[in-house]
């Protein structure tokens, strides 16, 4: 059993597109004083190579990787990015460089002792208009076009879904022996893989594989301003499937800031992921050490006051039935 830590660990993100050489990555997160770290795509081979050895004797752990991390080689730092290749692809050649990759980043995982990786499944293709999420987001008027595209996305996703659990097999044959768990992540969006409904399929068909859901409580709070579902439905769905989470904060269509620093309602929103064995901020560049470290304490805080509390209520609950904690619970469902 893991134990409860309400220290959250900081993705790579925040600092890695700026810098240049693992010594300046090492140095901004000196800065906001995190001993975790999440490893993503925008590093390059030869940054990552630099930083791995300078980790242990820093005092650093690295809580999860991201993929595709590190960057391929033969890709523009430009282009670094979760989506660098389509899981879900129709195309075979796409989708088996999509799987060789992760199986490289699997490895990296097992090496590092990392338990987790987090992955982006993919999208439906033809389908790549990235305004109308945000501006259904944003209030502008352009629901009767998220309904057309989601229209359109119920007639093509069969064949991704098919493709990309295809993927999902291959990888499971590598991360089960390595002890490496897959944290399939929900997305921005609507075109992208999976939603709630493909979510729920993909956990069902796979039960028993090294494969979890990891939350983007930023993904799910804008998606949830569009009409979607938010947060409250995937965590009442996927609470006890859940691997890990990302911890941003939103102002209508904007995501990836600093929690505190949106409209995202923290003591909320917290009891729903309290369970999470893995917290990670994820916030993008531009904030300096200073708002990471205050948004870091506030977040800390608030998981350890919840957990807590979440701790009283249960002893309290096995108390006044017995003291067995044999008491009828009820299966999948969240308790604050």
């Amino acid at each position: 059993m893991n134990t409860f830590d309400p220290v959250p660990a900081l993705s790579t993100c925040w600092a890695s597109e700026n810098c240049q050489s693992a010594a300046d990555l090492l140095d901004q997160i000196r800065k906001t004083g995190f001993d975790k770290l999440e490893l993503e795509y925008r590093l390059t081979t030869p940054i990552l190579q630099d930083l791995l050895p300078e980790l242990k004797p820093r005092g650093l752990k690295i809580s999860s990787i991201h993929n595709f991390c590190p960057l391929p080689l033969d890709m523009d730092p430009a282009l670094a990015g979760g989506d660098l290749f389509n899981l879900a692809s129709r195309d075979k050649e796409t989708r088996q460089r999509a799987v060789s990759l992760t199986t490289s980043c699997l490895e990296m995982a097992s090496d590092l002792e990392v338990e987790r990786l987090v992955l982006h499944l993919g999208w439906v293709e033809g389908l790549e208009n990235k305004q109308v999420i945000k501006l259904a987001a944003g209030e502008s008027a352009s629901s009767a076009e998220l309904t057309r595209q989601l229209e359109y996305r119920n007639q093509l996703a069969p064949a991704f879904r098919d493709a990309v659990s295809f993927s999902l097999e291959k990888l499971f044959k590598r991360a089960e022996p390595l002890g490496v768990v897959l944290g399939i992540e929900n997305r921005y969006h609507a075109f992208e893989i999976p939603d709630l409904t493909e979510a729920q399929l993909l956990l069902k068909r796979f039960k028993g594989a090294p494969l979890g859901h990891w939350h983007d409580l930023g993904h799910a709070l804008v998606q949830q301003a569009a009409g979607l579902p938010g947060p409250d439905k995937w965590l009442t769905a996927f609470g006890r499937d859940l691997v890990g989470c990302h911890l941003h904060d939103t102002l209508a269509e904007k995501d990836h800031l600093p929690p505190g620093q949106g409209d995202a309602s923290w003591p909320d929103l917290l009891p729903l992921l309290v369970d999470s064995p893995c917290f990670v901020m994820e916030v993008h560049p531009g904030p300096e050490p200073d708002e990471i470290k205050e948004s870091a304490q506030m977040i800390t805080e608030l998981l350890h006051n919840t957990h807590a509390q979440k701790t009283k209520g249960k002893e309290a609950h096995e108390d006044s039935s017995g003291g067995g904690g044999h008491g009828k619970g009820q299966p999948g469902t969240l308790t604050p």
